[in-house]
């Protein structure tokens, strides 16, 4: 494969981009620069190989680790690499729960860091794990961080809005059966009160109303949740 071709505008921003971080955030412009490395070396050779050995060098040198994690757990997600996506994020956790800087053992305060990789983990199980994962991930988070208060108000809020999306397609599904059984179980019976006629273009004008189970399945099937 080729090399990507940028056009001098998209190189000038990727420039004053990188000026800008080195002038105020040094780490993380050193970070980004092996991640954009890797992003594109995957490109060029069409697999992860070379890529997560040139990321796994980036942990080495690198003090902003975390944007090297972010940048390889979404690479390995891009290719279906659910599983070594969540492996990547408990050696990212354990790195965290090393890293002094974003501990107090004093009084047991978190680093704002350390919050933004719980509530990443927890992201990512409600998005490819289960509920049975994410409820796990979200009670490790609330006891690394039990002083975190904002952290323990997001991770409520994430878990009630999943449950609250699962219960609303679980309900979808059993409304429109439900209401497709009831008009079926309508027409039945006005074909039997009518004896021979069978057609329904002879058997719908004869109705003064809509059947009782098509009248379900306009309103609960087009209903917003």
């Amino acid at each position: 494969m080729g090399m990507a071709v940028l056009g001098e505008a998209q190189r000038q921003r990727r420039r004053s981009v990188y000026e800008f971080l080195d002038a105020t955030r040094p780490a993380r412009g050193q970070a980004l620069r092996w991640c954009e490395t890797a992003r594109e070396m995957r490109r060029v050779d069409g697999d992860m190989k070379e890529a997560r050995l040139l990321l796994r060098g980036a942990l080495c040198c690198v003090k902003d680790y975390a944007s090297v994690y972010r940048t390889w757990i979404a690479m390995e997600k891009e290719g279906g690499g659910v599983g070594v996506a969540r492996w990547l994020f408990e050696e990212w956790g354990a790195v965290c729960s090393k890293d002094g800087s974003l501990r107090s053992e004093e009084d047991g305060a978190t680093a704002d860091a350390y919050g933004d990789y719980w509530c990443a983990y927890l992201a990512f199980e409600l998005g490819h794990g289960d509920a049975r994962r994410a409820r796990a991930v979200a009670a490790r988070a609330v006891r690394a961080c039990p002083r975190d208060a904002s952290l323990r108000d997001t991770v409520e809020l994430r878990l009630r809005e999943d449950e609250q999306e699962r219960q609303r397609r679980r309900r979808r599904p059993g409304l429109l059966r439900g209401a497709r059984k009831w008009l079926v179980d309508d027409l039945r019976a006005c074909f039997s009160s009518m004896g021979e006629q069978r057609s329904t273009s002879g058997c719908l004008p004869l109705f003064s109303r809509p059947p009782r189970g098509y009248r379900r399945l306009v309103t609960d099937g087009d209903e917003s949740p």
